[in-house]
């Protein structure tokens, strides 16, 4: 009875521990993040990751093929193929963000849960690094996505299955009904904002996810949901807000960084990660220098000096 006793103890002890270790980094997190930026944006920053010239180029876009071709898109897509139709909507249902989101949540939770106090200070610093990603694309696909639903439930344009009884410009604004909320595509803003901040954690693979984040998008005008420049103003909204996101992590020192061009790029401790994880995957022998221990502070007060590798093929 005792030794059962003594379990429970245990166990209740090791569980108050994780909440308020799960606590104190969410806390931390966030004022770092809400603290002021430690850097400011470059004055040659790129063209094409300013949100603004995002937004406005792809609002420009919107409305020209809005007036020049969505009628006759919205018409022909009345006559998609049956058979297709099913492709059609599985690849729309990855428009929801769903798996994004369920995976990059749970390693969050995972990294932030993780007993820090028994770790080596350099696991810990890899930890922290994996549940800054984590955190970046999981707020980047939810807050693509709830920027684009507050904005079509406003704006209140019909969907093209009202075709023939509103015509292809009926808006009806703040009408907050699911018939009248066409215009931005939710599930292309959440595509967008998937495809690009996947893209600027694993840049390497962003041939692979802006294919995939517009395929999406199309299906979206395949299975009739949405008229062409719905999809193409919801990308626009989700990829302007993964930038806005991403620059203002890098500002504070988080995760992102610019380079000599005024571009986005990772982090000099995030990509030292990633290359010793390429070497353990393929068994390359390596010797490294010492791993500089990790700081206490806020990242946007103290940056860390980066960790440096040299690989032997």
């Amino acid at each position: 009875m005792q030794a059962w006793q003594r379990k429970q103890e245990v166990m209740k002890e090791a569980l108050e521990h994780s909440a308020k270790t799960c606590r104190r980094r969410l806390i931390g997190g966030v004022r770092c993040f809400l603290s002021t930026p430690a850097i400011a944006p470059p004055e040659n920053r790129a063209f094409l990751e300013r949100p603004i010239a995002i937004i406005a180029l792809f609002l420009a876009l919107s409305l020209l093929v809005m007036v020049t071709s969505d009628y006759p898109l919205g018409v022909w897509m009345k006559s998609f193929p049956e058979q297709l139709r099913g492709m059609a909507k599985w690849i729309s249902s990855l428009g929801t963000g769903l798996l994004v989101l369920s995976f990059s949540g749970a390693l969050l939770m995972f990294a932030i849960l993780a007993p820090a106090h028994k770790l080596r200070k350099s696991v810990r610093t890899g930890a922290d690094l994996i549940a800054t990603a984590a955190a970046f694309v999981f707020l980047a696909v939810a807050g693509g996505g709830i920027v684009a639903s507050l904005a079509k439930n406003i704006i209140g344009r019909a969907r093209p299955e009202l075709l023939q009884t509103n015509g292809a410009f009926y808006f009806r604004p703040f009408a907050f009904h699911a018939d009248f909320a066409s215009f931005p595509s939710g599930h292309s803003a959440t595509a967008g904002a998937m495809a690009m901040s996947l893209a600027l954690v694993f840049p390497r693979l962003r041939p692979i996810f802006m294919p995939v984040g517009v395929l999406i998008c199309l299906s979206r005008q395949w299975v009739g949901a949405h008229w062409a420049s719905d999809t193409l103003m919801g990308w626009g909204v989700g990829v302007a807000f993964a930038l806005w996101l991403a620059h203002a992590f890098a500002r504070r020192r988080l995760l992102f960084a610019y380079d000599s061009n005024g571009r986005l790029r990772l982090g000099e401790q995030y990509k030292a990660i990633l290359a010793v994880r390429r070497a353990l995957i393929r068994r390359i022998p390596m010797v490294g220098k010492k791993a500089t221990p990790a700081a206490k502070t806020c990242p946007s007060q103290s940056r860390p000096a980066p960790q440096t590798f040299e690989i032997r093929s």
